[in-house]
C-alpha cells in the first residue's frame, strides 16, 4: 500500500512538472513569434535613425562652409552657439 501511495505522488509530481513545462514552452513560442514580428519594425527604425544621423552630419559639414545656417542649427540644439561671449579674465593683483 505504501509503495502505491509513493508511486501516485511521483506520478502527480510528474504531471505537474509536465504541465509547467508545457506552459513554459508555450510562453517561449509566443514570445519568439512576437519578436519575429517586431524585428522588421526595428530594422526600419534603425534605418531611419541612420539616415537622420547622416543628414545631420552632412548639415554640420555644410555649416563649416556656409555659416549662415548656424542660427538654424543653434535654434534646433544641433550645434552650440559658437559666438558665445568670452569670459573676462580676472585681474592678477
Amino acid at each position: 500500500m505504501r509503495n502505491n501511495a509513493f508511486t501516485a505522488v511521483l506520478v502527480g509530481v510528474l504531471v505537474v512538472a509536465a504541465f509547467a513545462a508545457a506552459l513554459l514552452v508555450a510562453r517561449v513560442f509566443f514570445a519568439t513569434r512576437q519578436l519575429r514580428g517586431l524585428q522588421p519594425m526595428l530594422v526600419e527604425v534603425n534605418n531611419r535613425l541612420n539616415s537622420a544621423q547622416a543628414l545631420l552630419n552632412e548639415t554640420l559639414e555644410y555649416s563649416k562652409r556656409n555659416p549662415a545656417i548656424d542660427s538654424l542649427l543653434v535654434s534646433l540644439n544641433f550645434k552650440t552657439n559658437s559666438a558665445a561671449p568670452a569670459s573676462p579674465k580676472p585681474d592678477g593683483r
